[in-house]
């Protein structure tokens, strides 16, 4: 194939003077050219041999499908991502790590929430109190008068605190959740609880119990961001039953997250009391006043909107016998 004086590639004028169509020489021109050529590069080409230049919008669904059939991917004239790139890129993006002593694993950091190591020395604190009430209560109330008996059967239960936050703290750091340490520790809290009634009454004991190991756990709590961090994990059954009550109950109040202020709550109100009241009977208490009361506050008299919505809601009470009469076009 050589170019002659007027830039025409020759060689290919016999085969393209017995293609009849268009489209038929742009598909030959494709089949000749590279096979990342543009829509331009194919009526460039068939300008050089001398036939006529296809327009663009005609041309342009005649390569894609040549390009379709054919699994080349229009490039729009940039480099094409082959596996053999897309590796180079990876190993340029990511190098390996180089072996040797400096290259130490670094360890996943660890959030905690603000003032963590405050809440810790509080938790800690706090187990002298219930050291305090298991000692007494083990002497007086269990009648165990040696030291070191007692001092060994105490210390179960304030080492199997610590032993529970202990876990605690391994769970929320390791998945996110305290796991079944938690519900140990209140049960041990739980006992607790009772000895301190035992031991001191309902008043007393009850002052043990809450600078005790209640107070350590909503310490422990808030130092490992138990409920921000399980919260994150996942929502229980309970948290959907309790947002539903929610939203339920700000619904049925007329509380519910609809993008109004408390202004246009209260005109809203207004505005359908009035409605109900101006189809009321005769013989409702007060109907006047209350009437005209309405008509104020849902400030229909300055609001063209809110005179709108009270006259639709009037219109639906006055015609609410007519909605069963209604002739609905059938769904299916």
């Amino acid at each position: 194939m050589i170019t002659d004086e007027a830039g025409r590639l020759t060689g290919h004028d016999a085969a393209l003077s017995r293609l009849r169509t268009q489209k038929a020489k742009i598909q030959y021109a494709l089949e000749h050219l590279p096979r990342e050529s543009s829509v331009e590069d194919v009526r460039r080409w068939l300008s050089k041999q001398g036939q006529t230049v296809p327009t663009r919008p005609y041309a342009t669904p005649i390569v894609n499908e040549w390009r379709a059939r054919n699994g080349v991917t229009d490039t729009s004239g940039h480099i094409p991502l082959t596996p053999e790139l897309i590796a180079q890129l990876d190993a340029a993006e990511n190098p390996a790590p180089e072996a040797g002593p400096e290259a130490e694993p670094k360890a996943e950091s660890t959030t905690e929430p603000a003032g963590a190591k405050g809440f810790y020395a509080v938790a800690l604190m706090s187990i002298g109190v219930s050291v305090d009430t298991s000692w007494r209560f083990f002497e007086q109330r269990l009648g165990i008068t040696d030291v070191v008996e007692r001092v060994v059967l105490f210390s179960v239960m304030e080492a199997a605190l610590v032993a529970c936050g202990w876990a605690m703290r391994g769970g929320v750091r390791q998945n996110g959740r305290p796991g079944p340490a938690r519900l140990v520790a209140w049960a041990l809290t739980a006992f607790a609880a009772f000895a301190a009634f035992s031991l001191s009454g309902p008043v007393a004991g009850t002052a043990r119990v809450l600078l005790g190991p209640v107070l350590g756990l909503v310490m422990l709590h808030l130092a490992l961001g138990i409920e921000i961090r399980a919260a994150r994990q996942r929502t229980t059954t309970w948290a959907r039953v309790g947002r539903e009550v929610r939203e339920r109950l700000l619904s049925v109040f007329g509380l519910g997250d609809d993008g109004r202020d408390a202004l246009a709550r209260t005109r809203d109100k207004a505005a359908l009391r009035a409605a109900k009241l101006a189809v009321a009977g005769r013989w409702t208490p007060r109907r006047k006043a209350r009437l005209r009361k309405a008509l104020h506050a849902s400030h229909v008299a300055h609001d063209p909107a809110q005179r709108d919505r009270m006259l639709r809601e009037l219109g639906v009470l006055q015609h609410a016998d007519e909605l069963a009469r209604t002739t609905q076009p059938s769904p299916w």
